[in-house]
């Protein structure tokens, strides 16, 4: 592959909701550059993006592809992205290797959840931003509708640089605000014409809402602007790379994926317009001494492996994108991490499922490494002699679980590594083994996101498992006391066996697990025996009579009891302290106990009644609310584990996909009678 250095780069996440046409518009821009020889669609499979058998089943992205291509002497590389809120771990790690994202709209649905979702983690990286509004050739397709909606939603920074010839069907090409001209699609071929009479006021609107945007942003165009001066080409240009590489401005283009209209204009749009990773800082931290440093291109080697990809056959499979240095095959680098030397016997540059092997790489550029044995997603690789460890991205929380096991006896050894393998690839998933109910448990963003790693343990490792509810470690207590006697006698010839005590039970403090005593006086329990006792008492309230949960906050005194001489032993005594439990804990009321969890939910204040409805149907309460901001509001409530089954599809359902939510243990409290009856009955048939 041809050699690029860092001002010949442009690296661009497509971001936004499903079905906007993502995967299309890379396709488009890949089949214009010549990369490919087609136009691949995810609907029949043909997609080079979405090869992967999970996607090709569902016809939809899931993972995020790397596509990469030459366009007038600059290597493009594209991140194609999901536009499904369970899989927003990929958008985040893609942005995080781009300079700036192209955010894709339908002109026909305008903003949409995950528009808004993938704006919003753009920003948060102050990354520029142009938006694409594709679908143009639809019906009901309104481009100065969504550009409006767009405005008044994001801000009056958005603007268009071109506008449509035509719309719906009668759609055919762009006309260009900058150079202005209109390319057309005419049997395949991109005609230049110049604007036609019959769009001069339509394009003037715009062209004068593009000169005031620039002059906003530009003091000397705003002061030729306001004089009424003529502005060039050049300066219009000149403001607009200024406003976008300061995300100030985000320009507003358009097309067809269907019809093949838009796509050298987005390409030429992105090389003249989008900023180039030359100029960008890398802030990191030297693990020599915690201090902060900055890398920039003309620096020392460093990169940032922000994917992982297992493939059952090579094995990890790492995309780096490279910040400082230049990054040669066959050399040695540093994971600043893990502290290991790596291996790099190889690079490719990458177009969906093809590779191509290139021998070295730039600062800027996003390569694919084969069988690194110590690198994993979020490390950082680089020179030794100068190391820097980058900061990981931060997945979005795990807000779903499930149990897990092997369907089948053959894959219940294999299940463990598969599942290891399977985080490798995909960090918002994890795993945890509950030793207290014994099941595994795999945990991710959404109820489809674990019906995908399902998919993968299959196609990937040939594991078959499946998802079924996890247990709920439920506990058990008392509310009232008692007192009792514990003997436990018998003579079979020979030495006996003899132990009695006297037990009493009470109430413990709330956490305080199991508290022992003893005020036994006199020696009627000698002191050698009473750590028998207390062994038979831990060991059997392990076991609850109700339910055959744990019991716990429960105080138990030794204080009477009585022993042989001969018979008595630490057996008899420990097998006498669990008789008296027996005898004595359904006397002092003994009660079911539930996991409580503290869930801390970041809805749209719009969506603060549906929400607080839902957790008090849930058993919950409300502990606090508060609006850090004037749309965004968070709940803190307290709710039973049991009631928070699914919890994480509830909240999407009420809050159209843009809520979402951390929980951890709080405490246990009292089960409700009718519910306490359910439970028991069904732990004892």
């Amino acid at each position: 592959m041809t050699e690029f250095n860092s001002t010949q780069l442009r690296n661009l996440a497509l971001v936004g909701h499903g079905k906007s046409g993502k995967t299309s518009i890379a396709e488009n821009c890949l089949f214009k550059c010549g990369a490919t020889n087609r136009v691949g669609k995810t609907d029949d499979g043909t997609s080079i993006l979405d090869y992967e058998p999970e996607e090709v089943k569902r016809k939809m992205t899931i993972d995020s592809s790397l596509a990469s291509c030459e366009w007038q002497g600059y290597k493009i590389n594209f991140i194609d992205t999901p536009g499904y809120p369970d899989f927003t771990g990929e958008v985040k790690s893609a942005l995080t290797a781009c300079e700036s994202a192209i955010v894709v709209v339908s002109a026909t649905s305008g903003i949409e959840i995950e528009t808004d979702r993938a704006w919003k983690y753009a920003e948060e990286l102050s990354l520029p931003r142009a938006i694409f509004i594709n679908k143009m050739d639809r019906e009901h397709a309104d481009f100065y509708k969504v550009v409006e909606e767009l405005r008044a939603h994001f801000g009056k920074g958005i603007v268009p640089i071109q506008i449509p010839i035509g719309s719906e069907a009668s759609f055919q090409g762009v006309a260009d605000l900058i150079t202005m001209n209109t390319k057309v699609l005419i049997k395949n071929k991109d005609l230049i014409y110049e604007i036609p009479e019959y769009m001069k006021d339509e394009v003037d609107t715009a062209r004068h809402m593009l000169m005031e945007t620039c002059a906003e942003f530009n003091d000397e165009l705003l002061e030729k602007y306001l004089e009424g001066e003529e502005i060039t080409e050049t300066e219009v240009a000149a403001a607009l790379i200024e406003g976008i590489v300061n995300a100030k401005i985000f320009p507003v283009l358009c097309g067809s994926a269907t019809k093949g209209i838009g796509f050298r204009q987005l390409m030429n749009s992105i090389i003249e317009y989008m900023p180039t990773p030359y100029f960008r800082a890398s802030m990191g931290i030297n693990p020599k001494n915690n201090e902060l440093i900055e890398r920039r291109t003309e620096d020392a080697f460093s990169g940032y492996v922000f994917k992982t990809v297992v493939d059952q056959f090579i094995g990890r499979v790492s995309y780096l994108k490279i910040l400082s240095g230049t990054l040669i095959e066959n050399s040695s680098v540093y994971n600043s991490v893990s502290e290991k030397t790596e291996r790099i016997s190889s690079l490719y540059s990458a177009c969906g499922k093809n590779q191509q092997a290139q021998k070295i790489a730039h600062a800027g550029d996003i390569v694919i490494i084969t069988k690194l044995q110590a690198t994993k997603t979020g490390d950082t690789l680089c020179n030794e002699e100068e190391p820097i460890k980058y900061e990981p991205v931060t997945h979005p929380a795990s807000m779903f679980t499930m149990a897990i096991k092997a369907d089948k006896k053959a894959d219940e050894d294999k299940i463990g590594n598969a599942l290891t393998r399977l985080v490798d690839e995909d960090p918002t998933l994890t795993i945890y083994k509950n030793t207290e109910t014994g099941d595994l448990t795999i945990s991710g963003v959404g109820e489809l996101h674990l019906d995908v790693a399902i998919e993968k343990l299959l196609n990937k490792f040939g594991v078959t498992a499946k998802l079924y509810q996890p247990a709920i470690a439920y506990r058990e207590t008392i509310r009232g006391t008692s007192k009792v006697e514990g003997k436990h006698k018998k003579q079979s010839g020979g030495h006996g066996q003899y132990g009695d005590v006297w037990l009493e039970f009470s109430p413990g403090e709330l956490g305080s697990g199991v508290t022992f005593t003893e005020t036994i006086v006199g020696g009627a329990v000698p002191r050698q025996y009473i750590p028998a006792v207390e062994k038979g008492v831990r060991e059997t309230l392990q076991t609850g009579i109700l339910a055959g949960y744990p019991m716990v906050d429960i105080k138990v005194n030794l204080f009477d009891g009585s022993y042989h001489t001969v018979d008595s032993s630490e057996m008899a005594f420990k097998t006498a302290a669990a008789l008296a439990i027996k005898k004595g804990i359904p006397e002092a009321k003994p009660v079911l106990l539930e996991p409580y969890y503290t869930l801390k939910i970041t809805i749209p204040e719009y969506y603060m009644g549906d929400v607080i409805s839902g957790i008090n149907t849930k058993r919950g309460r409300i502990i606090n609310t508060e609006s850090p901001s004037h749309d965004i509001s968070i709940i803190e409530a307290q709710a039973p584990l049991a009631e928070l089954y699914k919890y994480a599809t509830d909240l999407r359902s009420a809050t159209q996909g843009r809520g979402s939510y951390t929980m951890e243990f709080s405490h246990y409290e009292e089960v409700p009678a009718k519910i306490s009856e359910q439970i028991i009955a069904e732990n004892n048939k």
